[in-house]
């Protein structure tokens, strides 16, 4: 969880004194461009240590908006394991000749070959995964699985840098916030 911290407060009240009504609306302004902030932030931490496309780590953050009555904001991740296959696989297509393994890497630096794995496509929906096969039978195949969004986002150094840069953003909306309500 990312706090915010408001240290501007006193000056914005003592600032806006003669208009009250336009203190709650600045402050949610601000806050809901941090959380903007937040959010792409996280998805960009993310990508630079793990192989991942940045829509895929957006799509598991939510954001709620502050209000001029609800001062609260916020950014959460919510997700299971990412399939294998959203991350780098080599090759991405079925091939059902191939004499190489399979190739995964989910981490920068990291990966390697996966000896009994390969890519296949269903026939029905054309999904798309990295599977095993849990005995000597043809099936059932397994799907493998990398770990989830939400846990790499939750990572101490992901959610620290998320939250500077939302504390940064937060404070630099609040300058801008105070002189736009002046100037009204």
């Amino acid at each position: 969880m990312i706090d915010l911290n408001i240290e501007q407060m006193d000056t914005m009240e003592i600032v806006l004194k003669d208009t009250p009504k336009k203190i709650p609306l600045a402050v949610s302004r601000a806050i809901n461009r941090a959380t903007q902030t937040a959010r792409t932030e996280a998805a960009r931490k993310v990508r630079q240590t793990y192989r991942i496309k940045h829509g895929d780590v957006l799509k598991t953050i939510k954001i709620s908006q502050a209000s001029p009555g609800n001062l609260t904001g916020t950014v959460v991740s919510s997700g299971n394991v990412t399939p294998l296959y959203k991350y780098k696989v080599t090759p991405k297509a079925p091939s059902p000749n191939r004499k190489v393994s399979i190739r995964a890497s989910v981490k920068k630096g990291g990966g390697g070959p996966i000896k009994s794995a390969f890519v296949a496509r269903a026939k029905s929906n054309g999904y798309t995964g990295v599977f095993v096969r849990s005995g000597k039978a043809r099936y059932p195949i397994v799907q493998l699985y990398g770990p989830a969004i939400p846990q790499a986002i939750g990572n101490d150094d992901v959610s620290k840098w998320v939250e500077e840069k939302a504390q940064e953003r937060l404070e630099q909306r609040l300058d801008h916030e105070i002189s736009r309500a002046l100037e009204d």
